[in-house]
C-alpha cells in the first residue's frame, strides 16, 4: 500500500532539550493513525514537523512524497490542518471567515463552502458571528476549513478538546466519514483513549518525545485488550527503563 507519511530517526532538540527522539512511522493510504500521549509527549511538534513549521534536527520524514528537509511545499495544498486551538476572525461571519481562507487557498475554492459547512454539520449558519458559535462548532467549522482544500492528507491535534460527549460523538461519526467516503487519510492526536480506540486503524504511544509501540486495531480492538491499562504498563515501563 503506498505510504503518505514515511517518518525515519527523526529527533528534534530545542536549546539543548530533548523533544522527540528516533522517531520512526508509517501511515498508509486511505487509514487513519491515532497518536496517543499525555500533554507534552511531542505529538504536536511532530505533526508541525509534517507542515514545515519545525524543522527536524536530524532524520528524514517524507510527506505525500516530498522530502520536508528539501524545503518543497507545494504537497501542503494537499494538505488539511488543524493545530492546537482553532483561530478565526471573532467579528466576521463564518463565510467571511473561510472566505479569507480562499483567498490565499485558491479563490476556486469558494464555491465548496455550503457544501463543506452541510459536510460538517453547519448548514446555513454563513452569516453567524464567529462569537457567537459554541466551542464545538469552531471545531466543526476547523474541520471544515482544513477540507477546503480537498486534501489527501487530514492533519488533526486534538479535534476533541472541550467538546461535550455529543460534540465528540458528533465530531468522531463525521471523520469516520470523511475517511471512509472521501479516501482521506488522516492523522489525529489525543490523550483521550476510548475516541482514539473508536478512530484509529493504528496507534502509535508516545511519551517525552520517543514512539514507544504501535498497535494495530485487531490488537487493541480485541474483547480481552484493555487500551487503557496497556498504555499505563507502556508508560511504566519505559520510565522505569
Amino acid at each position: 500500500m503506498e505510504n503518505v507519511i514515511k517518518a525515519e530517526n527523526i529527533s528534534k532538540e530545542f536549546k539543548g532539550k530533548t523533544v522527540l527522539s528516533n522517531i520512526n512511522l508509517t501511515i498508509e493510504k486511505g487509514t487513519i493513525y491515532g497518536l496517543l500521549g499525555a500533554n507534552g509527549a511531542g505529538k504536536t511538534t511532530l505533526m508541525k514537523m509534517m507542515l514545515q513549521l519545525i524543522k527536524p534536527t536530524t532524520g528524514e520524514m517524507t510527506v505525500l512524497g516530498s522530502k520536508i528537509q528539501s524545503g518543497d511545499m507545494s504537497y501542503l495544498t494537499k494538505v488539511g490542518s488543524l493545530i492546537e486551538t482553532p483561530v478565526f476572525y471573532p467579528n466576521l461571519t463564518v463565510n467571511q471567515n473561510l472566505s479569507i481562507h480562499c483567498e490565499y487557498l485558491g479563490e476556486e475554492y469558494k464555491a465548496s463552502i455550503p457544501e463543506i459547512l452541510d459536510l460538517v454539520g453547519l448548514k446555513d449558519i454563513e452569516d453567524s458571528l464567529i462569537k457567537e458559535l459554541s466551542l464545538g462548532m469552531k471545531q466543526r467549522l476547523a474541520i471544515g476549513r482544513a477540507l477546503l482544500c480537498q486534501p489527501e492528507l487530514l492533519i488533526l491535534d486534538e479535534p476533541i478538546n472541550g467538546i461535550d460527549p455529543e460534540g465528540i460523538a458528533d465530531i468522531r461519526n463525521l471523520l469516520l466519514h470523511i475517511n471512509k467516503k472521501m479516501n482521506v487519510t488522516m492523522i489525529i492526536s489525543s490523550h483521550i483513549i476510548n475516541e482514539i480506540e473508536k478512530l484509529a486503524d493504528t496507534v502509535g504511544i508516545i511519551s517525552e518525545g520517543a514512539l514507544l509501540e504501535e498497535l494495530d486495531k485487531e490488537v487493541f480492538l480485541e474483547e480481552a485488550f484493555d487500551l487503557e491499562a496497556h498504555f499505563i504498563k507502556i508508560l511504566h515501563k519505559s520510565k522505569a527503563a
